[in-house]
């Protein structure tokens, strides 16, 4: 009955610890997000379009080829005025999906000459959010799906294939981040392939790479130095070890902020029962995706989120802090569209 306890706790931990806050004022939230008609505030439509995907279990399974079951998901395209071939940035949602944030990105990025495609990764997984359990997809998948999106959006005659970006929030700034990794971009896009740039948005950095390969992906974490819901000092180790590789690797703190901080009009607020486990040691794998278990100093390999889920159950605590104060949102947006005109205009 204990270690039942503990298990449900574990799911519990990265249901509500390991990414995104619940999401914000979401657009028709009622409505499927297949079935919502988005206008951007700038007049911009969104075009729906269909994205196919997979379900890896591991890392290890995407850079071995086993990419799992087909599962096509849902996406908005938003292109700015003017003449093909764009720049595009996929978006890429945390826990809790698309919310109103997401939707204003998309707005500064067409306004800046870029386009936009906002991802939903749930609801052709049959899964309304990940909030209460992350286990219903692994994190391997939300990377996956971020190259899925990519190189659906390279097919398409109206997109510049070598200027495809993306950004991922919480989950989806871990997916961002592991994307741009070599390995993991060669298995999905095909040899030598890789996103023009990755922004990974106060993102869990509990998995990473012993030797990372960003390669040519430049990389901006953006990160709370307050976040209590995710570790800054995990990201600040993430991308300190990309930058050894690579000069197109940065990072920046937000001095007094919190998890989701970009978000406006969500003044800063306790979620007493947020499961964290920020003091957990970091789960490295080597360049084939095989976890490195650092308490017995080995390869493990087929070790899944699972596996770590149970590791992590000694350092589970609750009570986290989100939302923005002051301009953060605005620094934020301003980041972001400075960060994708260098690298994708």
């Amino acid at each position: 009955m204990i270690a039942g306890k503990w298990r449900m706790a574990a799911a519990a931990m990265l249901a509500a610890a390991l990414i995104g806050p619940p999401a914000a004022a979401q657009t028709a939230a009622t409505v499927p997000f297949a079935e919502r008609q988005i206008v951007l505030a700038n007049g911009v439509i969104g075009t729906a379009m269909k994205v196919p995907s997979a379900r890896p279990f591991t890392y290890e399974d995407i850079i071995a080829g086993r990419h799992g079951q087909a599962v096509t998901l849902d996406a908005k395209l938003f292109l700015p005025p003017g003449t093909p071939r764009f720049p595009v940035v996929v978006i890429v949602p945390g826990s809790g999906g698309v919310n109103a944030q997401q939707i204003r990105h998309a707005q500064h990025l067409t306004s800046a000459g870029i386009g936009a495609l906002l991802l939903d990764p749930f609801g052709g997984r049959g899964i309304a959010n990940t909030i209460a359990d992350q286990g219903q997809m692994s994190f391997a998948e939300s990377a996956y799906d971020v190259l899925a999106a990519a190189k659906a959006l390279a097919a398409l005659p109206e997109i510049e294939p070598s200027r495809i970006g993306a950004i991922g929030y919480s989950r989806g700034g871990h997916a961002v981040a592991l994307a741009a990794e070599a390995p993991v971009a060669s298995a999905v896009l095909g040899p030598g392939n890789h996103l023009a740039a990755v922004m990974p948005a106060y993102p869990w950095c509990g998995y990473q790479f012993r030797k990372p390969q960003p390669g040519l992906t430049a990389v901006r974490f953006l990160v709370g130095a307050n976040d209590d819901w995710v570790s800054p000092i995990q990201c600040q180790a993430q991308a300190g070890a990309m930058m050894q590789g690579s000069e197109r690797v940065s990072i920046r703190l937000f001095a007094n902020a919190v998890h989701g901080f970009d978000q406006e009009g969500r003044p800063v607020q306790t979620l007493p029962d947020a499961m964290k486990a920020l003091d957990a040691p970091i789960a490295y794998m080597d360049d084939k995706g095989v976890f490195w278990d650092v308490y017995v100093d080995q390869k493990v390999p087929g070790a899944n989120d699972a596996y770590w889920q149970r590791a992590a159950m000694p350092f589970m605590s609750r009570g986290a802090k989100v939302g923005s104060t002051g301009d953060q949102p605005q620094q934020f947006s301003a980041d972001m569209v400075s960060f994708f005109t260098r690298w994708l205009k």
